[in-house]
């Protein structure tokens, strides 16, 4: 168990204490690869009665091979999604993957009624951008970025743009250095990047503590991923200065096409939100 979980758990139950939540309708596993030549597809989705989705993300710790044997899967409708997010405190990668699909549903419901979301039209200039996250004139050749997990189409426009970029990441067999480009086991390394992008999924494997703990010379931290689609308010307590998510609008559409192997992400948009209360668009 994490400090960040508990504290997650903490706000998800202070903010919906004297609110109603809309039960459990089901939880959508990926089809197979390769089914109606579909891609491979790392995401779970719990979606809730009144339409709310939260993705996580399945592909670590056994996660879909865990959810795929256990019976609770079948016996979801109906459930209070608090009771499911309580997982996320869990040892297991089953329970950790359900339980934060159950807190981004819930975060989902209630950003969605108190109208926080707004489209992201474009992820890179949030990326680069300035304090208040509305335009991408703060970005200089002197830019170290941090990466915790690799954000493949990022790469390449900040190389050309002259930025030097630093990668963590757990597979020594990925480690290497290629011009302004490093890839390391090494965390302690984000303590000399000014700028710093993590991935939702150390929100699964409850590492973003001690990733967070290495980012105290970073002017932006900034999260990004389906997986991260959760309040922000525990990120930015802890110094994360933007969080991006992935908001659905229909999910009637987004289930079929789920199901069906087809293109999800046309069902909704992904959003940010800065930690100044400002909606990055």
């Amino acid at each position: 168990m994490s400090e960040f979980a508990t504290d997650l758990l903490d706000t998800i139950s202070q903010l919906t204490g004297k609110r109603p939540l809309p039960l459990a309708r089901q939880l959508v596993l990926p089809v197979q690869a390769g089914i109606n030549n579909t891609k491979k597809n790392n995401f779970a989705a719990l979606v809730l009665e009144d339409g709310s989705v939260g993705m996580t993300y399945i592909a670590l710790d056994q996660a879909l091979e865990g959810l795929q044997q256990n019976p609770l899967v079948d016996s979801i409708t109906g459930m209070n999604p608090l009771e499911i997010a309580r997982l996320y405190q869990a040892d297991e990668g089953w329970q950790r993957a359900l339980g934060l699909s159950a807190i981004n549903a819930i975060s989902q419901h209630v950003m969605h009624d108190d109208n926080i979301l707004k489209p992201m039209t474009d992820t890179l200039p949030v990326l680069l951008s300035t304090e208040d996250a509305t335009d991408s004139s703060g970005l200089n050749a002197n830019d170290h970025f941090g990466m915790v997990g690799y954000f493949g189409r990022l790469v390449d426009p900040l190389t050309r743009m002259g930025a030097r970029i630093t990668v963590i990441e757990l597979d020594a067999q990925l480690v290497r250095t290629d011009g302004n480009l490093e890839v390391t086991l090494d965390t302690s390394k984000l303590e000399h990047c000014n700028k710093v992008i993590i991935t939702g999924t150390t929100l699964l494997n409850h590492t973003i503590d001690n990733i967070l703990q290495h980012c105290n010379n970073a002017e932006h931290i900034m999260m990004f991923g389906p997986t991260a689609s959760c309040i922000p308010q525990p990120l930015f307590e802890r110094g994360v200065t933007l969080v991006g998510g992935f908001h659905v609008t229909d999910d009637v559409a987004f289930v079929d096409n789920w199901q069906t192997g087809r293109k999800w992400r046309q069902c909704g948009f992904r959003y940010s939100i800065s930690q100044n209360g400002k909606r990055a668009a």
